[in-house]
C-alpha cells in the first residue's frame, strides 16, 4: 500500500540525541533547509515538522532535537518514551562522544520494548581530518555486528549522506503503516458486523389498555 495523502501517519517522531557539539542541529538544518552554520548554538529542545518523501509516497514526521547535556534526565526520559526512531549522533573526530551514544542506547533499550523503535547511529563531521587512531572502522563494526543497528557516516557541512540518514527510516515507517492498516481494517470489520435482531418472543411489548368509564345504571 503506497504511503499517500489518505494514509499519512501523524506523530511519527524521530528523536535526535548525542552530546553537545556533535552536529545534531546542523544535520537537521541541512536536511530540512539545506543550510549549515559554523556557529555552535546550545540546544535545550526543539521540535520540527517535516514531510519526508519515499519511493512509496510521503509522510509527515516530527523531528525532536534534544539537549546535548545529560543534565536533563526527565526531558531525556520523556523524549525516549515518545520516540519511534532515534538518531544517535557522535563526532567522527571525537571518540569520547561515542561513549555517550553507548549510554543513550542503553537507556533506550531499558525504556522501550524490542520492536517498538528503530536506531540509526550517525558518525558526523567526516569532512574533518581524522587521525588513524580515531578511525571509525572499529566503531562501525561494533554498531553493525554487535549492536545490529544501522550505521551511517555524514557531514552536515558538505551534506554528505544526510538524506541517507532519514531514508534509513523508510522500512520502519512502512512497518508502522502496515500495522495501522491492519488495525483499521479490524476496526471496520467489527463495526460492519450485522446486528442480531431479537425474535418476537424476545421482544418486549407493552400493551396500551384503554380505560373506559363504567356505564351508568339504567333508570326505571
Amino acid at each position: 500500500m503506497p504511503i499517500g495523502r489518505d494514509s499519512k501517519m501523524q506523530n511519527f517522531r524521530v528523536v535526535v540525541m548525542g552530546t553537545g557539539g556533535v552536529g545534531k542541529s546542523s544535520i537537521i538544518s541541512k536536511f530540512m533547509n539545506d543550510k549549515f552554520t559554523e556557529v555552535h548554538k546550545e540546544t535545550i529542545e526543539e521540535l520540527h515538522r517535516h514531510q519526508m518523501r519515499f519511493d512509496s509516497g510521503s509522510v509527515e514526521i516530527d523531528i525532536l532535537d534534544t539537549a546535548g547535556s545529560l543534565q536533563f534526565p526527565a526531558m531525556r526520559k520523556l523524549a525516549i518514551a515518545t520516540g519511534d526512531a532515534f538518531f544517535l549522533v557522535f563526532s567522527a573526530n571525537n571518540p569520547e562522544s561515542f561513549e555517550i551514544v553507548k549510554h543513550l542506547r542503553d537507556e533506550i533499550k531499558e525504556q522501550k520494548q524490542k520492536g517498538q523503535y528503530s536506531i540509526v547511529v550517525v558518525a558526523n563531521k567526516t569532512d574533518l581530518d581524522i587521525e588513524e587512531n580515531h578511525s571509525h572502522a572499529v566503531t562501525e563494526s561494533v554498531v553493525c555486528m554487535d549492536w545490529e543497528e544501522k550505521f551511517i557516516t555524514t557531514s552536515a557541512k558538505t551534506g554528505d549522506n544526510i538524506e541517507c540518514v532519514f531514508q534509513a527510516l523508510e522500512d520502519k515507517i512502512r512497518e508502522r503503516m502496515v500495522n495501522l492498516k491492519k488495525k483499521r481494517l479490524s476496526f471496520f470489520r467489527r463495526i460492519s458486523m450485522p446486528v442480531m435482531r431479537m425474535t418476537k418472543s424476545e421482544t418486549a411489548t407493552t400493551a396500551l389498555v384503554e380505560i373506559k368509564p363504567r356505564p351508568q345504571s339504567m333508570k326505571n
